[in-house]
């Protein structure tokens, strides 16, 4: 197999990374991993056509396509309540704390979750696994649409209230400019035409709009202390595995104007490459291993070498005097 063509900027790739095994679903088939000497991105080689590039790499104990989303009670209701106070919805039964520790808590609860800035509008969620997410944004009074190509998660995202529908980003029939905001939760990296995808939501995205994205970094510290074994490469399943660099670069030459980009904390990364690294993967969940994993996750974050990367990217507001003179351009007759 020769090394593929970086999706992002279209050279060569050169220099194998890694070539893990598919640690997740138990397959020993390498899947080598080649970095782009231009952008850094580095690109998961698999035959087109294969098996392990199509549904079967998703069958099996993927967690994602199996979340549900259920109204939280009791304590934890209010609780949760002042968490989306934090994020500046307004919420009758949250907690009486004061504003700044209401933020605090939103910002912590961000590195695993966060609803789009208020006030509610109309968002399309890409690659939606169970629905879960477009759920709980429905009950705070989002207007939710989903993308999911995967058949069983489709039908799990439609029985918790989501529109979805069942393709690939980009092949997905979009409305134009009819979404105040869309949202990329580790979806980006799963798709072997990254580019052509934000194309297309470029298009549906209304003008100012927000396009939020996340994904693994695989320039962090997890993927170079742990090597093959860390967590986030979760070949075959991640096509395309971002820098801080080639995520900006995607989004750029596709039409956005990024915003914010930031690291996030994120535990995983070292908890489940120990887990892959010991052939046991029940210590990812131990306590002690998940809070080492926090801890790691939020020293790399600091010092912008985070597991995680996101970007807040827009679509940049037309000139509406350059519309309106060119119009008139038009208009006019030669005398």
């Amino acid at each position: 197999m020769s090394n593929p063509r970086c999706p992002i900027c279209g050279r060569a790739t050169t220099r194998l990374l890694v070539s893990p095994p598919d640690f997740r679903m138990g397959d020993a088939r390498r899947y080598p991993v080649w970095a782009c000497p231009s952008c850094g991105a580095g690109v998961t080689a698999i035959a087109m056509g294969s098996e392990a590039a199509g549904e079967d790499a998703y069958a099996g104990p993927y967690e994602p396509h199996r979340a549900v989303s259920r109204p939280a009670r009791g304590w934890r209701g209010r609780l949760a309540a002042t968490v989306r106070a934090g994020f500046g919805y307004p919420q009758p039964e949250a907690l009486p704390l004061p504003a700044f520790l209401a933020r605090a808590l939103a910002r912590i609860r961000a590195w695993t979750w966060a609803p789009p800035p208020p006030p509610p509008g109309r968002l399309l969620d890409v690659g939606c696994g169970s629905g879960a997410y477009g759920a709980s944004l429905i009950r705070m009074g989002w207007e939710v649409d989903g993308i999911e190509p995967d058949a069983r998660a489709a039908a799990l995202v439609r029985s918790q209230g989501v529109r979805v529908q069942q393709a690939r980003a980009e092949e997905a029939i979009l409305p134009e400019r009819a979404y105040d905001v869309i949202t990329l939760w580790h979806a980006l990296e799963h798709m072997a035409a990254p580019v052509a995808a934000l194309r297309r939501l470029r298009a549906a995205l209304k003008p100012e709009g927000l396009l939020i994205v996340e994904v693994p970094n695989r320039a962090g510290w997890g993927a170079r202390l742990l090597g093959e074994f860390w967590y986030h490469w979760d070949v075959p399943r991640h096509r395309v595995h971002f820098t801080p660099e080639s995520l900006r670069l995607a989004l750029t030459e596709t039409g956005f104007q990024v915003t914010r980009l930031e690291h996030i904390p994120n535990p995983y990364g070292l908890a489940g490459g120990l887990a892959y690294r010991f052939g046991r993967p029940g210590l990812a969940r131990n306590p002690l291993i998940l809070a080492l994993g926090w801890g790691f996750g939020l020293a790399a974050a600091l010092f912008h070498r985070g597991e995680v990367i996101q970007a807040v990217a827009t679509v940049p507001k037309i000139d509406l005097t350059q519309s309106r003179q060119g119009a008139k351009g038009k208009g006019r007759k030669d005398p």
